[in-house]
């Protein structure tokens, strides 16, 4: 089996005049967190929406578990996994009821699999006590927790982390933080991660992409920017490069 889970070379991506992506060029590795970090409009979601075969690309070649998105889309899904940064919970379902349900639509595992790792999220996620309430009265935070379950309960080989922490408190995100390095580490799981706390991209993140404008215009671990860029901290490496000033 190859390691290689996503390529991607020369991919362009144009709505109308407005060119999205420019040339591309990506390649991430099994069990690999890579965080992708752009400004609102650089284009990170036209990206995964590419990976995940949501949208066709203008030109270029793209490929996930060496299969074409634009041919095998539904086969990609089946191992693949989105958490939005705008989703919503089933607020007429228990927590549980969320999980389990999304789980079995998403996957072909057994109820019974599904049911299982619904338990072992919910005891992960700190939500033991509360998975059977509506979680029409959870909080925001609460409401988040059960969604990275939900993205997480079908045992997706590649994981799309969309701000996965917004919303939760201090505790509760040190437990998704921990998720997420179990599953890449323990359990060899692909995860794109983006977020707009940089302290997240130091703690959990292999290496890290820069898209501005379109344009991948920084790639490499994030020692290895700080490094080349004369920065203190990644944080500083971004906002130099997109304010131009490097």
């Amino acid at each position: 089996m190859s390691d290689v889970v996503i390529e991607v070379k020369k991919l362009y991506k144009s709505f109308g005049g407005h060119q999205a992506l420019k040339g591309i060029d990506l390649e991430l590795n099994r069990g690999e967190v890579f965080g992708l970090l752009g400004i609102n409009g650089a284009g990170k979601t036209t990206l995964i929406r590419i990976l995940l075969g949501l949208l066709r690309p203008t030109s270029g070649n793209v490929s996930v578990f060496g299969l074409d998105p634009t041919r095998r889309a539904v086969d990609i899904r089946k191992r693949a996994s989105l958490l939005p940064q705008e989703c919503q919970v089933y607020e007429l379902l228990t927590a549980y009821e969320n999980i389990v349900y999304y789980g079995k639509m998403q996957s072909e595992l057994p109820d019974k699999v599904i049911e299982s790792r619904a338990v072992d999220l919910i005891r992960l996620i700190g939500l033991e006590g509360r998975e059977n309430e509506l979680t029409k009265g959870f909080s925001g935070g609460m409401k988040r927790k059960v969604l990275v379950a939900r993205a997480m309960v079908a045992d997706p080989e590649l994981i799309f982390l969309d701000e996965p922490t917004t919303g939760i408190d201090v505790l509760g995100a040190r437990t998704v933080r921990t998720l997420i390095k179990k599953l890449s580490k323990e359990h060899g799981k692909t995860v794109v991660l983006t977020t707009h706390d940089l302290t997240e991209i130091n703690e959990l993140c292999d290496r890290v992409g820069i898209l501005v404008d379109g344009e991948l215009v920084a790639l490499g671990t994030p020692a290895d920017l700080e490094e080349k860029f004369r920065s203190a901290h990644i944080e500083d490496v971004f906002v130099a490069l997109v304010e131009g000033a490097v």
